[in-house]
Parts: C-alpha cells; structure tokens; sequence
C-alpha cells in the first residue's frame, strides 16, 4: 500500500510522543481503499495506546474511509484532509468531535 511509508512515519512519532502530553486519546479505524472504492486494509490508529496496527476496533471513537492514494496526499503534504472532505473522497463516522481533535493534528504537522 502506497500510504505504509505514511504510516510508519506517524507510528514512530506516537512512539517517541510523552504520554503525559496527549490531547488526543482516542481510537480510530481507518479503512483504505483502491480507486474503485474497494477496501485494501483496516488500520486501527490506537492514541490510548500510541500504537499503530491491522485490524478492525469495534470500539472506535471514530472511523475514517479514505482511499489509501488520497491519505498518501494528505500524508505527503500534496493535499490536505479539509480538501479531501470537500471532495468528498473521505467518509467519517462517529465521534465528530474526537475526528475533529485527530484531523487538527494532521493539519498541525502538514
């Protein structure tokens, strides 16, 4: 998948983050698609436990459909979330406020 590289990049930074300073405490569910709309993996964005992996959290605070070409944009600073969303090449459910509170980081460090 084109957005790995994205992903293990946002995965260190959890890792080398202080717990003690989170504003996001969250769990989200991101599900990547190809161009055609068909799911290519689940990842479970855990910042409880500032961990990335595969998967599915029925618990999710939030969940976050995105084609994983669009998320590399995003993640390569070619694009932006706010952008994808007026596009409507992103669909999110859940917590709006807690995707929100995510979505800012995104924005913060692009």
């Amino acid at each position: 998948m084109k957005s790995d590289k994205i992903i293990d990049k946002i995965r260190n930074k959890l890792k080398e983050s202080d717990p003690g300073k989170r504003t996001v405490v969250n769990t989200f569910q991101f599900n990547f698609t190809d161009t055609d709309g068909q799911l290519i993996k689940s990842m479970v964005f855990d910042f409880k436990a500032l961990d990335i992996y595969e998967g599915n959290a029925s618990d999710a605070d939030g969940k976050i459909t995105i084609a994983d070409e669009d998320f590399y944009l995003v993640g390569t600073k070619q694009t932006s979330f706010e952008q994808i969303l007026q596009q409507e090449k992103a669909k999110l459910e859940g917590d709006a406020e807690a995707i929100n509170k995510m979505l800012e980081k995104f924005r913060l460090n692009s």
